[in-house]
């Protein structure tokens, strides 16, 4: 993934977006976990993504 046109802080966000997003999926995929963590999955993916459009905003000019 290029980052060199983000900010520090820019490239945080894309990491925690990655990371939320993947949880978010993982929590949607896996079968077997308790009742109350599948219910987390799609505001987690939602809020990753919604991190990844905050990153771009965060670009070096």
């Amino acid at each position: 993934m290029k980052l060199k046109k983000h900010t520090k802080k820019g490239r945080n966000l894309v990491y925690i977006g990655i990371w939320i997003n993947a949880v978010g999926m993982a929590l949607a995929l896996v079968e077997g976990i308790p009742e109350p963590y599948p219910a987390f999955s799609i505001p987690l993916i939602i809020v990753g993504v919604l991190l990844f459009i905050v990153a771009n905003f965060y670009r070096e000019k």
